[in-house]
């Protein structure tokens, strides 16, 4: 940083330093913005034509782990050429992050969904279902209006081509939305970094990983390391077993899960069968840089959820859902956002003095307070000109930034690689389970608010949340390996609005050329869950639904206990149980509990006979064994069942 902020000293031919850093950074966007534009070729042969792996659903994406190999591996041979200077670890950083954000704004739960919920309502739309006279209620702003370029993106146009008249102004409205949303979330994890980074040094292992890739991390040469390979191979063989099992031996798909049936047990146990346990390498692998009572919280919770549901089952509580999970989860996230906020009290001062005081005018918390608040006044502005209620957007929003943030924090200090990580659907379904549906349906004569409450359900159901997450580590990472935060911050709010342009063009170019319907995944990515919402919608004015006790209680006793954990965790330093990993076993527990018990037996015992430094020393093996699983099962297998099929296809496998 001190060389960014130096002032302006002649370089060797004349050019000053700050003009210097400045090409500099512009060089690494484009590098960035070219590599995204081609990592779109592949996330489209392999997600949306053929549908053979969900690159964009790893955390971090493949395609950006592939550019950061590339990056770390081309970048010595830079230094070789006469005149051209290789890239900075800083500079690397802000690509990886760039195509990280970008990238993941392809996945199905964002764009693709989107789409979905822009177009559905008008082809699905029948006497049965009549959604027409709903989404006719969305602007031409967000979605072309005449359901004839509907039926060509489902069926394919006559000539093959995408309809860009009608569809480059929604196109830039939705990467205004996006970035507003992002800058909000970018703001908000600006005001946090120094807390979670520099105070309470949390683990931060999806940064841990590019930080070893490229040689800033604590093992030193990364490559080089045998402790990494062994890691490495172990994760090619077992993709390698499992590829050959399900290719000739008609064995399971994707990583490895033993699963007891529910045929072979009657209530109370049916209450908690079937019963998984996934061994996911990058869960393993990544894993194990977190502390063992973060690991141990994650399973051990897990495990109580089950006693919980058999419990209720002997009183002859026998529900679908029990224990309530997920909404007991939308408690424990709103309980932990609100305590986060409130330990970064004094930061918020802060930055409000940065702007109104005598703060200090050039901290990254006031101009994360500016990105905060424009970010969420332009989302609540964007929502009432697209015709949602005020108050509905407003309680919305919070709902959505109190989510995003909680999983932020779940990522940083967990490392968990999955993108559903959180209670969805319910950062939406919550203000149901309170309201009912009557305030929300009922309150509009034209249903013109709840249809544009409907279409932006994929921020509840879908993993735009996530891009809070992306943020920190980015801002993580940056510190770590020399980046500026102000050029990081640039390049995240780039990312967001370049990535959704770029998902677009991407997405709709396949729909009107062959159909939608005629591809591989036979329609559009979520297009099931969006003719259920708007005729959820349409439902509600005749069948009214009241508030909803059952998840009401759910939420609360989620959030009570959560802010008890707190408390005592705050009263009794030591206690075991850590409310994020009650959190975390919230949000797909049953995904989660089975490597992290793992990977809490494995490091309690190396810590016990090694100590710290046996940790250490291992710690590259698990890296690498994560490494392994994304190279081989994401870019090296996605790749051949993407462009070879065949029997390539017979072994799909599945990042979230």
């Amino acid at each position: 940083m001190a060389t960014v902020e130096a002032k302006s000293q002649p370089g060797p031919r004349g050019r000053s330093q700050p003009e210097k850093i400045y090409v500099r950074f512009l060089l690494a966007l484009v590098i960035a913005l070219v590599l995204t534009w081609l990592s779109a070729y592949w996330i489209r042969q392999s997600e949306i034509i053929i549908l053979a792996c969900q690159v964009t659903e790893a955390v971090p994406p493949i395609p950006a782990v592939v550019v950061l190999l590339l990056l770390v591996l081309l970048n010595p041979l830079l230094r070789r050429i006469p005149r051209l200077r290789a890239l900075s670890s800083g500079e690397i950083a802000i690509i990886y992050v760039f195509t990280t954000v970008a990238t993941t704004m392809f996945g199905c739960a964002i764009v693709r969904f989107l789409i979905s919920l822009l177009s559905a309502g008008h082809y699905y739309s029948s006497g049965e279902f009549p959604m027409e006279q709903i989404v006719s209620n969305i602007p031409a702003w967000l979605a072309p209006s005449n359901p004839l370029y509907y039926r060509a993106l489902y069926e394919g146009a006559p000539s093959g081509n995408v309809p860009w008249n009608v569809w480059w102004l929604p196109i830039l409205a939705w990467a205004g939305f996006f970035t507003l949303l992002g800058g909000a979330l970018i703001g908000a994890m600006m005001l946090m970094a120094d807390r979670w980074i520099d105070h309470e040094r949390l683990a931060f292992p999806l940064v841990q990983l590019p930080l070893e890739m490229m040689g800033r991390g604590q093992s030193g040469s990364f490559f080089r390391n045998k402790a990494m390979w062994i890691g490495f191979a172990a994760a090619a063989l077992l993709n390698l077993y499992k590829a050959s099992d399900a290719v000739w031996g008609g064995g399971k798909t994707g990583t490895m899960y033993f699963t007891i049936g529910q045929s072979t047990f009657e209530y109370p146990w049916a209450a908690v069968v079937p019963f998984s346990i996934h061994l996911r390498p990058e869960l393993i692998g990544l894993g194990y840089l977190v502390s063992t009572e973060v690991s141990f919280s994650i399973w051990f919770s897990w495990v109580l959820h089950q006693m919980e549901a058999i419990w209720l089952s002997t009183l002859g509580l026998r529900v679908q859902g029990i224990p309530f999970v997920r909404e007991q989860g939308i408690g424990v996230y709103f309980m932990l956002g609100l305590i986060l906020l409130w330990k970064d009290r004094a930061v918020l001062r802060m930055a409000w003095q940065g702007w109104f005081g005598r703060g200090h005018k050039d901290s990254p918390h006031r101009w994360g307070l500016l990105a905060l608040g424009l970010g969420a006044a332009g989302v609540v502005m964007f929502w009432v000109a697209a015709g949602m209620d005020a108050w509905l957007a407003v309680v919305y929003l919070v709902s959505i930034l109190l989510v995003g943030i909680v999983y932020a924090r779940a990522r940083a200090e967990t490392g968990v690689p999955l993108v559903w990580a959180f209670p969805f659907m319910k950062p939406q379904g919550v203000i149901f389970d309170f309201l009912g549906t009557a305030p929300i349906i009922g309150s509009s004569p034209t249903l013109l608010s709840p249809t544009i409450f409907t279409v932006f359900i994929f921020l509840s159901r879908g993993f735009f949340l996530g891009q809070g997450a992306n943020s920190i580590e980015g801002l993580a990472l940056g510190r770590k390996s020399g980046a500026n935060w102000r050029q990081m911050t640039i390049a995240l709010l780039l990312a967001l609005a370049a990535g959704t342009i770029i998902a677009f063009v991407f997405h709709l170019q396949p729909y009107y050329a062959k159909g939608a319907i005629g591809l591989q995944e036979g329609g559009i990515w979520g297009d099931r869950e969006s003719k259920a919402a708007y005729m959820s919608v349409i439902n509600g004015v005749s069948s009214p639904q009241p508030p909803n006790p059952r998840n009401i209680g759910a939420a609360a006793f989620g959030a009570g206990l959560a802010g008890l954990l707190s408390l005592i965790r705050w009263r009794f330093m030591g206690f075991p149980l850590n409310p994020i990993g009650y959190a975390v076993a919230c949000s797909y527990g049953s995904l989660v509990w089975g490597p992290f018990l793992i990977v809490w037996l494995i490091k309690t015992a190396i810590l016990h006979y090694g100590g710290g430094r046996a940790y250490l020393k291992s710690m590259p093996a698990f890296l690498g064994f994560a490494l392994g699983h994304f190279i081989t099962a994401g870019a090296v297998w996605g790749s051949l069942s993407a462009t070879l099929g065949g029997i390539f296809r017979r072994w799909s496998i599945w990042f979230g």
